[in-house]
Order: C-alpha cells, then structure tokens, then sequence
C-alpha cells in the first residue's frame, strides 16, 4: 500500500482563501453600509429640505391668497419703491397709523433672515428677474432656475460654500393671479414659472451623525472582521495540529507498513482478499512465496478451487454462505489453525484470521494467514539463542545452571554425576596480541573441540569468557577423569593458526563429584571454581578434583566469606583508613616537598592492626564489594581535599587508584562526576589510576571513562604500565596523562639489565607520546641514579617515603620529608 504524506500547505491555503474572501465580505459589507448611510443621509436631507420648502411654499401661498399684507410703515419697513405701480400701496388707518403693502418674497426672506438661525435652514424667493435686488439669485441659483425654466420640477445638489456642505434645494414658483399683483409689470404668466423657491440646507449636522453611524458600524464591522480572522486564525492551527497529527500517524502508518513490509519479505505472513463470489482480489508477495502462485495466477479466481484443500472447500462454501445470508460465523474475529493447500498440491499448517469489510454494496473479506511451521521454527530458534552463547551456540550460564539444577532435582541419592569447571589457558595472551576477533574464533573452535571429546548426553555450556561448563551426567570419578584427560589430550594437541601464527593451549580443569543432590548448584560452582583455581595454581594444564566434603576448597571459600564479613564490619565500624605515600620528581632537590602523592587505604582489625589491600581486595573483587570500597575511597578523598584548612600546602598532584569493577560499571563513572561537584574540591589536583590491564579489558569502555572525566579536569594515570604484551599498540588509543611504569621492571633495574632496558623503552615511549612517566617500586639510591640517567619524571617507593596515615598531613603534624635524588 502506497502512503503518500499530507500536503500541509492545502489547509493553510484554504485558511488563506476563507481569509480573504471574509475581508473582501467586510470590505463589501462596509462599502454597502457607507454607501446606505450616504443615501439615508441624502434621504433624510432631501426630506428636510423639502419640509422647509413645502413651509416656505405653504406661507408665501397664504400671503399671495390673502391678496394683501399691509404692515406699519417704520424705520425698517419703509415703502417698497418696487411696489410703487401698486395702487394703495401705502394707506393710513383711521386711527392714523401708516401701512405700507409688503409682498410674500420678502416676508419669507425676512423670516430666513431674522428667525432662519433658530432651525438652521435657509430659504428664499428669488428669479432671473427679479422685482428687489435681495433676491438676486447666486451663481447656483441662477443655474438652477434656467433648468426650472426649462421644464424641470427641482433642482437638488449637494455644494459648499466657505468651506461648508449644504444641500440645495429649488423648486420653480408657478405664477397665480395674486402673484400678478406684484409681478404684472416683469411679465409673468398665470401657470409657468417667475422664479424659484430655493431652500440651503446645512450638511454638518447630518454627516456627524452619518459619520458617527458610518463610525459605530465599521467598528462592529472591524470586530466582526477580528473576530472572524481569529477564528480562522485558531482554525487554522487547529488545522494545521490536525494535519500533523495526521502527518504523524500516516508516518507511523508509513513506518508500520514497512515494518509489515519487512514481516511479510520473510515469509511469515500471508494477506488474501476476495470478494462475495469467492473471487481472489488480492494476494500479497507472502501469500505468493507461502502457496507457490504468482499473483497474476491467482487474481479473479475462486479461492476454494486453489488455495483449499479439497476436504475443506464445502466446509469452505458453507461458511462463505451463511456469513452473506445470516452474518453469522464461526471464524470471523477469531484465529484459527486449519490446513492450506500449496501449487505443487501438498497441504500445510496455517493460523488463520478472517476479517469482514463492507464497502456499500461490495463485500469483501480478508484472510490473514501464518505459515505455522515457519513459526514454529522461528520460536525454536528464538529459544534457541535464548538458552545458547550466540558465540559457541552452548548453552549459556543460566540455562547451564537450569540443566544442572533439572539433574539434582531429577536424581536419587544413589546417583552418580560429575561437574566440570574448565578455563582456558594463554587465552588473554591470544586475544591481546592478535585481537578480540581472534580471540572469538579460538573460543568457537575450542567449543567445537570439547563437543567432539564428550559422550553425547554429556551438557556443555559456556559460563563466561574463556570459561566452560561441562555436567557429566550418570559418570562416576573414574569416567569422570577419562573424559577429563581426554580434554586435555585433545586440548594440548590443538594448534591455533591466526595471520600466519601459531599459537598453542591448554585446560585447566575443575572437578566436583556431586555426592548430595540437595546441595545448592551456586555452591556447586564455586567447589568446582575453587579446584580449576588450584589446577592452575598446580601448573596449569590438568585436573584438580574436589568434591561436596573438601575441606580444603571449603575452607578456603570460608576464608573468603569471612573476608567479606569483615570488610562488611569495618565499613559497619569506620575501620578504613585513608593513606598517602609521596611521588617526587626525580631531579628534586633534597628536602623539596613532594610533587604528588598516591592515596592508599588500609584496614583495621578488631585488635587495631592494620591489614594490607593485597588481603582484602581480592575476596571484595570477587564477591563484587571491590565498586564498595572505591566508592568509599573516592568519597573520602573529596571530602578531604575539599576541607583541608590550608588547600595551597597540598601536593600539586593527588592519584587514586580505580579497580576494573569500577570503570566497567557505568553507574560508577556518574557516582565520580557527582562527587566532582564537591564544594571547594580542587578538581585540578586530582588524578584517577587505572591499571592497564583493566584497560586493555575493554578498550571502549576505558577510553570513554577516561574522556568523560578529562572533561570534568581529571587527570589520569595508567598504572603497572609494561605488564601486558600489548601496551604500546594500546597506549595511543588512550587519552592518559601519566604513565606508571610495572613496579617489577624498577625494582629490578639495579640488577637485571633486561629490567633496565625495559625502563628505557617503557619511558622513551612514553615521553614520544608526551605523556609523564612515573616509576614505582624505587627502593635505593642507584635505582634513583638509574632513573635520573634514563629521564624518567617521577619516582614512587619506601625509598621516597612509606605510606603513612593522611590526616598527618594536616597543620600541625610532623612527617619525615621524602628523600630526593
């Protein structure tokens, strides 16, 4: 199935789009509502301005029906000398008082003039020709009564005049016949146009509140769009979290189908889909590979006719038909095993699953089936490495220990079994000399060796490294120590060839003869362990017997145990104690306080005496308290570093040895980065030992130690250096700062010249590499001579000076300075 990946783009170009087209609807929206307040305003201005001509029509008609408006002649009103062809333009009352006739264009002038402030609207009567002066028409006015004079009914425009908007409004004045009592002489006709009523309206008012509507609506408007954009806004982040949610699953889909891709490539699975008739839609590569045909062969065709054996198809037909008619089964959502049939006509085992999926009107069903003999061998050989080295293909540690535990379980007390405890001898100098891919071969051929000299009911297994378990069932000693001596026999005849060498080996053999069957099989081991130990003590290449009552072998594994027990006292107790022995440079002048000093540790017994490591440290290595003890060490150290009341008269260097437990174990390498965080620990000072064995062990694991803490500013030295066969070739692959040259050579310098010229290598090397070198082991003055002449950097030794307690370091204790060269 093809899984292509989401366009991530789409949604957010939709998002986009919707964007857009809602902003072209607001801007619509408030281009329509602009444009509807504009017209609500010019409607409301066109209503206006129309009441006030309509007033102003209404009264100059109520004074042209009146026929005559006389008012006292006064200062303000004198006679009209336009009037002056009116008879009785003026007359007198017969109380006395003077009247003059005033005409209806000038009463609706005056109350323009007079009262027009009041409503803020203007008005008047005015003609091309007109009877006074005042009524005058303006440029507009005069364009305006030229269009009523020309037949149309009003003029209404919007102009500006000092900066103002008004809305003008003329409509013309029809002449009647009280209009020719003013009017005869200009020549105006009864039913057509003399002139004009004008209306001047002001727009201020109506565009603020138009602008305040227009205002409060794009507000609303502005919100809408706002509110309208975030949501899209969310939407779109909603949408694009939907996508990558849906990129991620179609990713894990991707990355499942390759999975099954890779599943169905070995031939485990088989995918089958046919449609209601029966009718084969799909047919997976696996299903090709598991049945012989190839997609083409099969494609279109019944199932039951080629894939079912004809003892199940009617079975096979049935089921078919009472799952389409009913919906009834009694396989589908289950798995079952039944049998398949092959192209070449042979039947096989397979687990079945029948999945139903309705597709509207289409039916289909899919078969999901599993070769269950390549399961089957596929289980076994997963339980195979489970139980197995996947080095030799022996059984490895535990499941050596589950065969042995089933032999005591399974056995009478009158049942005679042997154990076996074999160590391969010149193994570690095979395997650091030519290698670890060497060292795997010769494993795997011995494995081969030792299978092909022991009885066939005989169990070998592999307990680690170059160490080997063999469980002699139903063997007494005799036959016990035949098989043995023909180990060794097959052993010491073998030749191992690797890039043109040849290397020769030999067994160490362990044997226990299993007289109690309730005994424990780690007790077991351990006797067995304890007499291969001894066979190597012996002289290596033979066979050391013991068995469940040596007193020998147990009291040493009591000793060890009783070790343990007062290693784990003294640190119930506080009986370890911090040592220091001094290292000077060699050119030092006498009496110069030392460069550098080793921290050693000591333990006290009950009695206060005290007990060298060389006792303690072996059993604490191997009953894995050695980690314990470095931990204690270290941590004491720091601590004392770091609470020195006079941190400048400390030594300038400060070593501390590490065992091979220790720099395996990673929770370790965090225990030191940990303690380096000390508050006040002079991190500089510090310099961490290990031995080259213990790197060589595991270069990668070394060479990471090492670079971790050399980041953190620890220096390192690589102690007993010239001890293995390989040094030189590791030496450049680790990052060490000082080179502690095998105490053995230097003890013996001043007397073996082979001692000497080993010094001198060991040195010369060391500096090339630009590395310090330091010689333990100095114990008098010629060797001190010797060191001078070859260049060596430091020395160590009773010679300098004797491990003394560290706390005499302290202000106010005495300690004999070292002695110099």
């Amino acid at each position: 199935m093809r899984i292509n990946s989401l366009d991530q783009s789409s949604p957010q170009r939709f998002i986009l789009v919707l964007g857009i087209l809602w902003t072209i609807s607001i801007l619509l929206i408030a281009a329509w509502t602009i444009s509807a307040e504009m017209n609500s305003t010019l409607t409301l201005a066109t209503i206006e301005a129309r009441a006030y001509f309509n007033k102003d029509q209404a009264i100059r008609l109520w004074a042209t029906q009146h026929g005559r408006i006389y008012v006292p002649e006064t200062a303000d009103y004198p006679p009209d000398p336009n009037l002056s062809h009116i008879p009785e333009r003026d007359i007198v009352t017969p109380s006395g008082i003077a009247l003059t006739l005033i005409n209806p264009a000038r009463i609706i002038r005056e109350l323009d003039t007079g009262y027009g402030h009041l409503y803020g609207v203007t008005g008047r009567v005015t003609s091309l020709t007109p009877l006074a002066a005042e009524n005058t028409p303006d440029a507009w006015e005069t364009g305006a009564l030229k269009r009523l004079y020309n037949g149309e009914q009003e003029v209404l425009e919007f102009t500006r005049i000092d900066g103002e908007e008004y809305l003008r409004l003329m409509q013309p004045l029809i002449a009647n016949e009280g209009c020719l009592l003013c009017h005869k002489n200009q020549g105006f006709e009864i039913g057509k146009p003399g002139g004009g009523i004008g209306i001047k309206l002001p727009m201020k008012d109506l565009r603020a509140h138009e602008a305040k509507a227009t205002t409060s609506k794009s507000i609303i408007l502005l919100a809408l769009w706002l509110i309208g954009i975030i949501s899209l806004i969310i939407g779109a982040r909603v949408l694009r979290t939907h996508a990558k949610v849906r990129q991620q699953m179609l990713d894990e889909l991707t990355q499942s189908e390759k999975r099954k891709s890779a599943i169905v490539e070995t031939a485990l699975d088989c995918i089958i889909t046919i449609d209601k008739h029966d009718c084969i839609l799909e047919f997976n590569p696996a299903a090709e590979r598991t049945f012989g045909y190839s997609r083409q062969e099969v494609l279109g065709k019944r199932m039951g006719e080629i894939l079912v054996p004809p003892s199940l198809r009617e079975m096979h037909y049935k089921g078919l038909r009472r799952q389409l008619q009913s919906g009834k089964s009694t396989i589908l959502g289950t798995r079952i095993e039944t049998t398949a049939l092959h192209a070449d006509g042979s039947e096989f085992p397979v687990e079945l699953a029948i999945t139903r999926i309705d597709e509207g009107e289409h039916i289909l069903f899919t078969a999901y089936l599993r070769n269950i003999a390549e399961s089957r061998k596929m289980a076994e050989q997963l339980l195979f490495q489970a139980n197995h080295d996947f080095l030799t293909n022996l059984l490895n540690r535990h499941s050596f220990e589950q065969s042995l535990q089933e032999l005591l379980d399974n056995s009478s007390n009158t049942s005679k079994h042997c154990l076996m405890y074999l160590d391969l001898d010149r193994f570690k100098l095979i395997n650091d000399s030519c290698g670890h891919a060497a060292g795997d071969e010769l494993l795997r051929q011995l494995a081969s060796l030792l299978q092909n000299n022991i009885r066939d009911q005989d169990i070998l297994g592999r307990l680690g490294g170059d160490e080997f378990g063999l469980i002699l069932a139903n063997c007494p000693l005799d036959c016990a120590m035949k098989i043995g001596n023909s180990l060794l026999t097959a052993a010491r005849d073998y030749r191992f060839y690797w890039e043109n060498k040849i290397f020769s080996i030999g067994l160490s053999i362990g044997l226990v003869v299993i007289a109690n069957r309730n005994q424990p099989i780690t007790e077991l081991l351990r006797l067995a362990d304890a007499a291969c130990y001894r066979a190597k003590e012996e002289g290596r290449n033979r066979i050391s017997i013991t068995n469940q009552t040596d007193d020998e072998a147990l009291h040493k594994q009591r000793g060890e145990i009783d070790w343990i027990n007062s290693i784990e006292s003294a640190f119930d107790q506080g009986r370890f104690l911090l040592y220091q022995q001094p290292i000077i440079k060699v050119d030092a002048v006498p009496g110069a306080p030392p460069l550098a000093m080793e921290i050693l540790l000591r333990m006290e017994d009950p009695d206060d005496n005290l007990i060298t490591p060389d006792n303690f440290l072996p059993p604490a290595e191997r009953y894995n308290l050695i980690s314990v003890i470095d931990r204690w060490v270290v941590r004491g150290t720091f601590h004392w570093l770091a609470t020195h009341p006079d941190p400048a008269s400390l030594p300038s260097l400060i070593t501390i040895n590490l065992s091979g437990a220790s720099v395996a174990d990673p929770l370790f390498l965090d225990f030191i980065l940990e303690q380096l965080h000390t508050p006040n620990l002079p991190i500089n000072k510090i310099c961490l030992e290990i031995t080259e064995t213990v790197a060589i062990t595991n270069l990668s694991r070394a060479r990471r130690f090492i670079s971790e803490l050399r980041e953190a500013g620890c220096l390192f030295a690589l102690d007993d250096f010239g001890s293995g066969m390989s040094s030189y070739g590791y030496l450049k692959d680790l990052p060490v700062d000082f080179l502690k040259i095998d105490g053995k050579f230097v003890h013996e310098m001043d007397k073996d010249p082979i001692s000497l010229a080993m010094v001198r290598s060991i040195n010369e090397i060391g500096q090339l590499m630009g590395k310090k070198t330091i010689a333990e082991f100095v114990a008098n003055q010629k060797i001190m001579d010797q060191l001078k002449m070859i260049g060596v950097d430091y020395a160590q030794g009773f010679y300098i000076g004797r491990p003394a307690p560290l706390n005499d370091l302290l202000p106010g204790k005495t300690q004999a300075p070292p002695k110099a060269g």
